[in-house]
């Protein structure tokens, strides 16, 4: 194996600040002082290895806004190198942000079976990082046996874990999944920041069971106050997720507007960020739910000049940014007429199935509201549709009686 040399660290300390998805070096001085230190680095050294090289040009083409291209360097290195821990999870991050899950599945299985020999570092955590990729691609039988796998190995691995919730959810099982995530919760509460992505599955759990009041528990307890005392990206769009799902879904007394006002307040430091168009639909969420329309505006107007450094189709983010807007506004049929045309492509902003079904149920839920008549047919139809994916729904139950009662 390469050792850790100053080359390697400078290239995994800005990986790891890019793949953070809010720090654009376009927008945040961080990144680009440790990018200049990384060039400057390079400049010092009279002789990089072939693998250092691809390392550098993989971060280099991710800050210059060419995740593609870093992937293909870091899938480079892999097939030299199947065993370099580094390159496997930067491609393996890259591939989730842009929403193609069949490469990231992919990717970590054309490298497994070269870990199977002796007892290399971290081979343990590969299990739970193809379950992920198994699960995000329908192939839930594998995905379970694959975490669990991983668990064997090490029972805080808080990957594998998330990998099983994913499979329970996917497959509309939220009881099963809230007693996996409840009897585990010893094992992977003690990681770190992901542990506060676990509450918000079981937050998700407890909605499908139709218990509003406990997820709402959930977020008031515990993801508002990690996005208050930790912060961080993925804090945020956790509250902000469970704080929009229970807005739309649930009843009116459940997110009020102090919670809303709080999220924006941890928000504020991320919203020009433009690290992922992901990123932005979340921060969108909190300005619109604080009643700062003209910030989601402004969000929303940024995008014919910029691009996030991790961004989909341009109009499909900016689709479905007009349509939470229009919703914000009452305006149902709008919103509706601007998801429908880009509904099947959310995958390409990123994030995981889980999180992108929020989109859905933004559609599902304006077109409940709209006045057309045909947009409550359609409503019915997406219903249909959500429920073959995850029977016996409690959530699709709720929303089928909404659509009765108007």
């Amino acid at each position: 194996m390469l050792s850790i040399g100053p080359i390697m660290g400078r290239c995994l300390e800005v990986g790891l600040l890019l793949n953070s998805t809010v720090r654009n070096p376009e927008f945040d001085q961080e990144s680009r002082e440790k990018l200049n230190l990384l060039n400057q680095t390079v400049k010092a050294k009279s002789k990089l290895y072939p693998r250092e090289k691809r390392h550098v040009e993989a971060v280099r083409l991710f800050a210059s806004g060419d995740p593609v291209g870093a992937t293909l360097e870091w899938e480079k290195i892999l097939i030299e190198h199947p065993t370099d821990i580094h390159a496997l999870r930067m491609a393996l991050d890259s591939y989730f942000w842009r929403g193609v899950q069949r490469e990231m599945r992919d990717s970590v299985a054309r490298v497994l079976p070269f870990w199977q020999s002796g007892a290399l570092p971290l081979k343990e955590y590969l299990y739970g990082m193809h379950a992920f990729g198994l699960c995000e691609t329908n192939l839930f039988e594998k995905a379970e046996a694959q975490a669990r796998k991983g668990l064997k190995r090490n029972i805080n691995d808080a990957w594998a874990a998330h990998a099983i919730a994913h499979v329970y959810e996917m497959q509309g099982k939220a009881v099963e999944g809230f007693k996996f995530l409840d009897d585990n919760e010893k094992n992977w509460s003690v990681c770190n920041h992901f542990s506060g992505h676990m509450y918000w599955h079981e937050a998700l759990f407890k909605i499908e069971m139709n218990a509003y009041d406990e997820a709402s528990q959930i977020m008031e307890n515990i993801l508002l106050t990690r996005a208050k005392n930790i912060g961080g990206p993925l804090a945020i769009v956790d509250l902000n997720s469970l704080l929009y799902r229970l807005h739309l879904t649930g009843s009116e007394n459940l997110v009020r507007p102090g919670h809303w006002n709080a999220a924006y307040e941890v928000c504020k430091p991320y919203l020009r960020s433009h690290g992922t168009s992901f990123n932005d639909a979340h921060f969108l969420m909190a300005a619109l739910g604080s009643d700062n329309v003209d910030v989601a505006e402004e969000i929303l107007e940024s995008y014919k000049d910029i691009d996030p450094l991790i961004s989909g189709p341009k109009d499909v983010v900016t689709n479905l940014l007009k349509a939470m807007i229009a919703y914000k506004r009452e305006q149902y049929s709008e919103a509706v007429e601007l998801l429908i045309p880009v509904r099947s492509q959310f995958r390409k902003i990123g994030g995981s199935e889980a999180q992108r079904d929020l989109f859905s149920q933004l559609l599902i839920v304006s077109a409940i509201k709209s006045k057309s008549e045909y947009h409550r047919k359609l409503a019915e139809h997406l219903l249909n549709e959500r429920d073959g994916l995850r029977s016996n729904s409690f959530l699709d139950g709720r929303l089928v009686n909404r659509l009765n009662q108007i």
